[in-house]
This record gives structure tokens, sequence and C-alpha cells, in this order.
């Protein structure tokens, strides 16, 4: 015979697995640490790499120089998480739906992400704009699932950098994704780590 929960029990449930979600991701500010700095790296870097075959007028290498910029500092950075990961695994955590969902979430973001770069390349266009949006609905999510305010105010600079990055040249759109970065990404894994317990900031 099932046990039918109370409205208090079910609450209590409720607010344990967020809390449990905000632990968890107060020991995950590291990856919006690693990603933004990354992120921001290669921005920066391949801004100025482009700037650079322009002024020299070999214009042929700008797209090879521009991803191969971008691979460095992704791959790096997926190094540097799969090393924190691996480690992460040997101590015991508690993983509640809520932390499975979140990761779901970014798995799907990173995997749109992706698909957004490829199509953006076929037509020859700049993906800042869409990649912003996908960031800014994933970030949006987890930080309103685990009730964490900057989070929340970090999509919504992501999503207004969104709309900004359209209406600009392509190396422009490099300077803005920099800055979404910072405000979207930074800022808030460093309140999240600093956060205690991860409690509301």
């Amino acid at each position: 015979m099932e046990q039918t929960l109370t409205p208090e029990e079910s609450l209590q449930i409720i607010q344990k697995s967020i809390s449990n979600l905000r632990n968890n991701m107060r020991e995950g500010s590291f990856y919006y640490l690693t990603w933004g700095w990354a992120l921001i790296l290669a921005s920066l870097s391949s801004y100025f790499v482009i700037e650079h075959y322009i002024k020299i007028e070999q214009y042929q290498k700008i797209n090879i120089m521009s991803l191969l910029t971008w691979s460095i500092f992704i791959a790096a950075a997926l190094v540097v998480q799969f090393i924190v990961r691996s480690r992460s695994k040997k101590r015991d955590r508690v993983m509640t739906h809520l932390d499975r969902y979140v990761k779901i979430i970014w798995i799907l973001a990173g995997m749109l992400m992706g698909l957004m770069v490829f199509l953006s390349l076929k037509v020859n266009t700049y993906p800042t704009p869409f990649i912003l949006g996908v960031t800014a609905m994933a970030t949006a999510v987890s930080g309103l699932m685990c009730r964490f305010h900057p989070l929340v105010f970090g999509s919504v600079v992501f999503l207004i950098a969104a709309i900004v990055a359209i209406y600009l040249q392509g190396t422009q759109q490099l300077l803005v994704f920099a800055v979404a970065m910072a405000f979207g990404y930074l800022i808030p894994g460093y309140l999240l780590r600093a956060s205690k317990n991860g409690n509301n900031v």
C-alpha cells in the first residue's frame, strides 16, 4: 500500500532537494569559473587574431585561425573539467533529481550550441547571438531551479547580449560575448563559490 505524503512532507522533500542542488552547484561553481575564463580568453584571442589578419590582408587565414583559437581554449577547459570531475567522483555527493535535470539541460544546451556553430558556418555568419541565446536559457533554468538570483541575473545579461550582438559586426560580437561571459558566468560563479552552503544571494 502506497504511503500518501502530506503537503508539509512534500514541501520538505522539495526544499531538501533544492538545498542539495544549491550545495552541489556551490561545489560545481568551478565549472562556471572555468568555462567563463576559457570562453572570455577564447573570444578576446579570436578578436585579436581576426583583427590581425584583416590588418595584414590575409583573409583566407581568418576562419581557420579563429577556429583554432576557440578549439585550444575549449579543449583546455574540457581537459580541466574532466580532471576535476574524475577527482570529485571519489567524494560522496547527494545527487537528486534536480541535479540530474540540470545536468541534462546543460548537455542538451552544449549539443545545441555545437549545432548552432555548424549551421552558422554553413550560412557564413557568426554563431554568437545564437550561442548566447541558448546559454541564457540553460543559465536561467539552473538559477531558477536552485533559486540562486545571480544566475538568473546572468541569464538576463546573456539574453540582452544576444539581442545586441545581432546588430553588430562579427568582431564586435566577440567583445560583447566576452563581456556577457564576465557578468553571466564569472560574477555568479564567484558569488556561488563564496556563498555559505550555496544559500540564496
